[in-house]
């Protein structure tokens, strides 16, 4: 749900509220698919636990956007970025006003490996010389391999090409599921995913997914399997690879019967814009 987002800080600042967000991947009329919590931090090589307040910023119609600290642990790597808002409200631009509640983040790091997102929230925040903002907090997986240096990328768009509800079956792409692959599956605007395949055994079923570029984890989110016409949800997300530009995932879902007859659902989805002039590039201690 689209909010201006001047009007949102007054209705918290007259009834003293807290504004969260729901997950920067979903709303109530446009809704963005959401990643699944991927609890993987036994799996990764995470770097050695540490805080960081890097105090980055960088300002943008007004707005100053400031990345206010990092930390890492082997439980995983949380951020918070505030955005201070001009004092006297015409001075914000209006197309900064309409992008600050639609903006999410990527997180990606020096060796082109991708953090799925945990968990995130936003609030209103009266700074120090009495200014209103926001902040934004998120979490992600533990770091891999020790990276030299991570990027904040925040991005628009990546939505499910349907503006009356997530449920909705009007952006539905269905595919069935022969045991021929890598498969082509169309998503439009946004691009298409592969399938590469499916594994069977007596507890899971994993979906194999490829996508190319840095809207993967986009693209590999809102994904269904559907057995003999039941939705099956996924409950498990991984990534597994990198190689040349191409993320390859796992995708876990409920067992199958043997006979079954499968097929993959998705979402066509809306392109993502990343606003390269707020990216954030934090170096990392060794």
């Amino acid at each position: 749900m689209k909010k201006a987002t001047l009007a949102v800080l007054s209705a918290a600042i007259v009834f003293g509220g807290t504004l969260t967000a729901a997950g920067p991947y979903a709303s109530a009329h446009q809704a963005k698919a959401q990643p699944a919590v991927t609890a993987a931090a036994q799996d990764t090589n995470a770097a050695s636990a540490f805080q960081l307040t890097p105090s980055l910023k960088k300002h943008w119609g007004g707005v100053e956007f400031t990345l206010e600290h990092l930390n890492a642990s082997e439980a995983g790597t949380e951020f918070m970025i505030s955005h201070k808002l001009p004092a006297n409200p015409a001075d914000l631009d209006p197309e900064i006003d309409r992008t600050l509640m639609d903006m999410d983040y990527l997180v990606i790091d020096s060796n082109g490996w991708i953090y799925e997102r945990q968990s995130g929230s936003g609030g209103m925040f009266e700074f120090p010389d009495g200014s209103w903002g926001m902040r934004h907090e998120e979490a992600v997986e533990a770091l891999k391999d020790q990276p030299q240096e991570l990027t904040i990328k925040p991005y628009i768009g990546g939505y499910y090409d349907d503006t009356t509800t997530m449920f909705s079956d009007k952006a539905d792409v269905k595919i069935p599921l022969k045991g021929t692959y890598p498969l082509q599956v169309d998503q439009g605007k946004i691009g298409s995913i592969s399938v590469t395949g499916v594994d069977f055994s007596e507890d899971k079923t994993i979906v194999r997914v490829a996508a190319a570029g840095e809207t993967a984890p986009m693209q590999t989110t809102g994904i269904w399997l559907v057995e003999n016409g039941k939705r099956l949800d996924e409950s498990g997300k991984k990534l597994k690879s990198v190689e040349d530009g191409i993320y390859e995932y796992e995708l876990e879902f409920p067992a199958v019967g043997k006979n079954a007859s499968l097929e993959l659902l998705t979402k066509r989805m809306t392109p993502v814009t990343f606003l390269d002039n707020l990216e954030m590039n934090v170096q990392l201690p060794r």
